[in-house]
This record gives C-alpha cells, structure tokens and sequence, in this order.
C-alpha cells in the first residue's frame, strides 16, 4: 500500500480550495518544518489505524527529504523501518556562491525586518510583447521545466502547478534550519537514524548536485545504501528517457527485496 502527504497548498490538496496564492507552492509559513510534525503524526495515525503492517518504509523526494529528515530528528524513527530517498534536498544545489549565502541566512534578514516569511524571491514575469495570464488576481508565467515534464507523464493541472512558483523566505529558511540540524548531528557524530536506507540520485539532475547529495547523505545514518544515476532527472522516477525510469525502478526494487521490504 501508498501513503502519499501533500502539501496543503499543492497536489490532490489543490482541489479543497487550499490554495489563497498560486505563488505559495512549497511555501511554509512559519519558516520553521517542525510545522509538518502534526501532519506526518496524523498520517501516521490514520496508516496504523488502517491497517497492521509488518514493515513500514519511509519515501521521501526533494524537499520531502528535509521534511523527512526533520521529523526523524525531532521525534525519533520508531514508525518507520527504513528509508527511501530519491534525490533529497540536502543541500542548495545549483545556484551561485552569493546567492546560496542569501538562502542560509534568510532568518537574520527576517530579524532584521528586511524579510518576512511570505516574501517571494525569484517571482517570474510575463515576457514582453505577450498576454499576462492571471490565476487567482496574480499573473502567472508558464514553467518549459513543468510543461516538458507533463508532456511525457501526465498529470492533472488541478493538482500540480504548470507555471513557475518563486522561493518565499519561509521555505528558505525551513530548508536552511534542518540543514543545521543536520550539521549539528554531524559535529556531535550523532546518526539521524540507525536504520537501513537508500539515497539514489542522478548526475543528470538539474536541480541539485548529485555530489552534494551523496556526500550529505552520509551524515544520516551508517546504514546507507547509495546510488548514483547518469541520466535520469531531479526525479529518477520522471526521467525524460523511459529506460532510464525503468532502471531507477529497478535497482530500488533491488534493494528493496535485499533489505527485505519487498
């Protein structure tokens, strides 16, 4: 069995009328992930309330990482029996040196009064010569990124965005504080958790750099599995090339039946 949690402001979650800003994506208000601590709780809740399962194992993508991650950190790994990691957001990937220093210390610029948690950095505009389309009262710029990904595997508009969304400051500085968390552990060579995963990612992502994954994935835990795809995309699992897909698929299914999960 799936367990899938949504953002409030993204997924199946989209169509309950969630959504007060297209822009607010990923967004967290609070600027701080122990704010999913009560939903993963209730996920939790409702999966042991649905079924007795024997084994239990935690998926995370992306930003799902840290979200992952943090929970781990606060409340332990007693629900789960190990991990699954595709390509986590352990670090800030592709952006400049200057700009990565902005996103680690959004929190004192919010100190300071410059920021707010809502504040948008990066908000796209319409191209000049071309229509505004407007979604909610704000104008929206369709993603390339978004629409050639929909193109190969389709998925209903309603629930993710074809448009391009902007950083906020609260989705910053949530990613940048479990990144310190994750760092504090480190220094203290503290595990995150002692229990078996896998962390696979790709030299083909262009969000984040898979070496910066790898790297950062071995302070969670001793027991990693790690694998480093050539070709796939920021997720292995919607690569451009169907082969590809199908060798993530694989090779986690892999591990999966080694580790007795499957």
């Amino acid at each position: 069995d799936l367990y899938v949690l949504n953002y409030k402001m993204n997924g199946i979650c989209r169509k309950h009328g969630f959504v007060s800003d297209p822009h607010f994506n990923s967004h967290n208000p609070s600027g701080n992930f122990n704010s999913y601590i009560p939903d993963i709780e209730q996920s939790l809740e409702r999966i042991n309330n649905n079924k007795e399962y024997e084994l239990v194992l935690g998926y995370a993508h992306s930003t799902g990482g840290p979200v992952l991650l943090n929970y781990i950190m606060e409340k332990g790994d007693d629900a789960f029996d190990g991990f699954l990691f595709n390509s986590p957001f352990l670090d800030w990937g592709y952006v400049a040196l200057s700009v990565e220093l902005l996103l680690e210390n959004t929190g004192i610029l919010e100190k300071l009064g410059a920021m707010n948690p809502d504040t948008k950095m990066g908000t796209a505009t319409t191209p000049e010569g071309t229509t505004p389309l407007k979604y909610l009262g704000q104008e929206i710029v369709v993603s390339d990124w978004s629409a050639r990904l929909w193109s190969l595997y389709y998925f209903d508009w309603a629930s993710r965005p074809l448009y391009k969304v902007p950083m906020t400051v609260g989705f910053a500085k949530g990613v940048s504080d479990v990144h310190r968390k994750m760092e504090a552990f480190k220094a203290k060579k503290r595990p995150i958790t002692v229990k078996p995963f896998l962390c696979i990612t790709s030299r083909g992502d262009d969000v984040l750099e898979s070496p910066e994954t790898l790297g950062r994935a071995d302070w969670i835990g001793p027991g990693r599995w790690e694998v480093e795809l050539n070709d796939n995309g920021h997720d292995v699992f919607l690569s451009y090339d169907a082969n590809d897909t199908e060798m993530a698929i694989q090779m986690c299914l892999t591990w999966m039946k080694n580790r007795k999960f499957a």
